[in-house]
């Protein structure tokens, strides 16, 4: 349609011809057009059902691996399949996710692929707006909400690609199901007023998170010194501003490990390019083994010390982490100790972040921005 209206379009050679330059070597732009084309004039789509298992042993030890297996299998005799090999021990937490995939993009599930374009879409969408100088486009209200007259290069909030509708989480080692509940809390100026007055005034005003975690550090010891505890906090960025914000909780170890993976799901979902999180832990000055050669955890230490854990990364491979280490008087008042900052890797917290971490060098492999 652009095509055929490029003489009416201002600047048409410019971006039109950029945009084309920077799809042509993509290979999910070419299926594209080839499934386009062979839905159009030729015949649907050849699907497979695709069920995507994580098995998540600890932080270290994962394994994801792609089964097919017919449509109408539940997922309980797909776990018997899979263990029905000796060799795949019952421990750890296993997430079932399950996949539309066409047999000619095995490495993308369908939903995936065509958020993916409408994202490229959107990009030339905006150039041409850009380029005659217009905002927004004369449309009506659209369902759902999210389709919005307002041309954005980032994704529809309503696209998640890893909903938990799809996942199903399993504890092998109790045999129970992990249930995924969400709460969402609109933003309530009244409840802001009475925060402000319960732990005083505070901002953040850094553009990114690295220059936010110390602030948000101090926000943090605000809260703690007034309830005596800290529910878990995480924020993701794009392009410098906040674009989420999710109090995360986990009742085990287990939940902890699919937590973690599922905000590396989150922040793929999102595009986002920066995270800060807020969490109470356990930590320990060092790594001590047990006899047989396995790192104990802190939480499982008499040396081991309560702190506030900010931490902070990008994308681009920027990491910042602030320990505060704290005590609680025989009165319960908080003391805190002195902040230490440094990698994550030199300060033993690295583990919980390598999902989100891995997931952004996923993103960077299938070259998406």
């Amino acid at each position: 349609m652009i095509q055929k209206q490029k003489d009416e379009l201002a600047g048409y050679e410019d971006w039109y011809t950029k945009f084309v330059k920077e799809i042509a070597p993509k290979p999910l732009m070419r299926w594209a057009v080839k499934s386009r084309n062979r839905i159009v004039k030729e015949s649907d789509l050849e699907l497979l059902s695709e069920a995507k298992i994580r098995w998540v042993v600890n932080w270290v030890a994962k394994q994801e691996r792609k089964f097919t297996f017919p449509p109408r299998m539940s997922s309980r005799q797909m776990l018997g399949a899979i263990f029905s090999d000796p060799g795949n021990p019952r421990v750890g937490v296993v997430t079932i996710s399950r996949r539309w995939v066409d047999k000619s993009l095995p490495d993308y599930e369908l939903l995936h692929a065509t958020r993916e374009i409408f994202i490229e879409l959107s990009r030339l969408l905006h150039a041409g707006h850009a380029a005659a100088g217009v905002n927004s486009c004369a449309m009506d209200g659209r369902e759902p909400a999210c389709v919005a007259p307002a041309i954005s290069v980032h994704p529809l909030a309503c696209m998640d690609i890893n909903s938990g509708f799809r996942q199903e989480h399993v504890d092998l080692e109790d045999g129970f199901g992990i249930d995924e509940i969400e709460h969402v809390i609109m933003r309530d100026e009244r409840e802001v007023e009475k925060a402000n007055r319960r732990y005083g005034l505070f901002s953040v005003e850094a553009s990114g998170p690295i220059e936010a975690a110390p602030q948000l550090m101090e926000s943090a010891c605000m809260v703690l010194r007034k309830d005596k505890c800290h529910m878990p906090m995480m924020w993701s960025y794009r392009n410098g501003k906040i674009v989420d914000m999710i109090s995360p909780n986990f009742a085990d170890q287990n939940g902890k490990y699919l937590m973690f993976h599922r905000l590396a799901d989150r922040v793929e979902t999102l595009r986002a390019d920066g995270i800060v999180l807020v969490i109470e832990a356990w930590w320990a000055p060092d790594d001590r083994r047990d006899a047989q050669g396995r790192s104990i955890p802190p939480r499982d230490r008499e040396d081991r010390q309560e702190v506030l854990h900010v931490s902070a990364a990008t994308r681009a491979g920027e990491r910042l982490s602030l320990l505060r280490p704290f005590s609680r008087s025989e009165a319960g008042e908080i003391i805190f100790g002195e902040t230490i900052s440094g990698p994550d890797e030199e300060m033993g917290v690295l583990g919980p972040f390598l999902p989100i971490f891995e997931r952004w060098k996923q993103m960077d492999e299938r070259g998406e921005r």
